[in-house]
């Protein structure tokens, strides 16, 4: 018997915990909620340059568009697809940025929203990969059930927080999920 099909599974390191946690009834759903927000958190830290965050920020914060002019900010967020060439994440980040734009939102609050969308859009993608990877090494019933509960995590994550946590991580945030190793960490009843 294999220790599970999340072991094979052609993905970052992050990845193959959620997939392990999903796959493992033996995790709540916050537990894979956990490791959900740390694999769109390793996702985001590999793929999204600094570059792009930072224009990224510029437009949603008004800097060198003090009216808060959409026109300006549409142009700047066209001059930003450069810096996130190569990413999908990044180009995902850019295409919400520009929907929120022309939506008339800006602000702090719509750049975290615009990362959250794009995160979460990247989650959902990630989980059709993963849920492949299961049907072909595993059952149709196990890859439904991991794909449902990975879809119930990232739909849980609000695209604010999420959004949040990516663009300003906080210094001290732990590496990873934590992992329970005392007899009475266990399942909450």
């Amino acid at each position: 018997m294999s220790d599970g099909p999340h072991r094979s599974l052609r993905m970052r390191k992050a990845w193959k915990e959620l997939a392990k946690r999903g796959d493992q009834l033996t995790y709540d759903a916050e537990q894979v909620g956990e490791a959900a927000s740390h694999a769109l958190a390793s996702d985001f830290k590999n793929e999204v340059s600094a570059p792009l965050v930072s224009a990224l920020k510029d437009v949603f914060t008004g800097r060198d568009n003090s009216l808060g002019l959409r026109e300006i900010a549409l142009q700047q967020l066209e001059d930003a697809k450069a810096l996130a060439a190569g990413s999908v994440f990044g180009m995902n980040a850019v295409a919400w940025s520009i929907q929120l734009v022309h939506e008339g939102r800006q602000g702090k609050e719509a750049l975290y929203e615009a990362v959250g969308l794009a995160a979460k859009e990247r989650g959902f993608a990630n989980t059709r990969s993963v849920e492949e990877h299961y049907l072909r090494e595993s059952s149709q019933r196990r890859a439904d059930g991991v794909a449902a509960r990975l879809q119930n995590a990232i739909s849980g994550l609000s695209e604010s927080k999420l959004g949040s946590m990516l663009v300003d991580p906080q210094p001290a945030a732990p590496r990873g999920p934590r992992k329970k190793t005392d007899v009475n960490d266990g399942v909450p009843l």
